[in-house]
């Protein structure tokens, strides 16, 4: 589903992203894991056009979002892109608009069906995420958690085959952290394909099938959960969970 090699990218003269490769897999949970600074946002940015790549390739199920860090033209590069939902550490919900109109919003847009089939769409997804009941409520109405669920919900709208979150309970208060990460453990049920930036080790040993570890903008390890936590012999790795556990 995506294959990544040799991705660089800098800021200036700072090197964030210096060597990264792996590949995912249909139905793959790849949980992202390294120090601050390692590149980890970063690189899932990139997969999303969020940032720039310098060099390397960047795959999405068999075609080129990136080749030598050279992109295609932007029809070929939306239809790409088209396959992939993120959703970012803070909800950004739209607060003048009530939930069914943020939910909406993308695939009207978009031209994605009729305004019947997309309500009917947004119904779906956010009983998907236990909050079909907050339909006509507005953002501001909301806690936390439930506007990270929310965000969720928007990024299923245009039905992705890739989910792509960025550090999505950093931002909530830790008795918030759990509504969402059970969400995410039932997307995965679904084989949905995604790759998650997280701080929760607990959670990325249990809801992840491979671990992607960053350090200094390179790939230190990837692969199972056993793999990279408890067998990888990486003093790095393994002063990094000392750290954090």
């Amino acid at each position: 589903m995506i294959e990544v090699r040799h991705l660089k990218k800098s800021f200036g003269s700072l090197h964030v992203l210096r060597d990264i490769d792996l590949k995912v897999e249909k139905g793959d949970v790849v949980a992202i894991l390294g120090p601050s600074g390692s590149g980890k946002s970063t690189f899932l940015r990139s997969l999303i056009d969020l940032e720039e790549a310098d060099g390397g390739d960047i795959i999405i199920d068999g075609k080129y979002l990136c080749k030598d860090g050279k992109y295609p033209k932007n029809k070929e590069k939306k239809a790409i892109l088209d396959k992939t939902g993120m959703v970012f550490q803070h909800f950004n919900l739209f607060p003048h608009m009530d939930i069914e109109k943020n939910l909406m919003l993308a695939p009207l847009m978009q031209k994605k069906g009729s305004r019947a089939d997309i309500a009917a769409l947004a119904l779906e997804m956010l009983t998907k995420v236990g909050l079909a009941d907050k339909l006509h409520e507005m953002p501001k109405n909301l806690s936390g958690g439930q506007k990270q669920r929310v965000a969720i919900a928007r990024a299923l709208m245009l039905k992705p085959d890739v989910m792509l979150f960025d550090e999505p309970t950093s931002a909530l208060d830790p008795e918030l952290t759990g509504e969402v990460l059970n969400v995410i453990r039932e997307l995965s049920k679904e084989n949905m394909t995604m790759l998650i930036v997280t701080h929760e080790i607990g959670f990325a040993r249990e809801a992840a099938n491979k671990i992607l570890f960053l350090d200094g903008g390179y790939t230190a390890a990837f692969g199972s959960p056993e793999e990279v936590l408890e067998n990888s012999g990486s003093e790095r790795i393994n002063a990094f969970l000392k750290k954090v556990l």
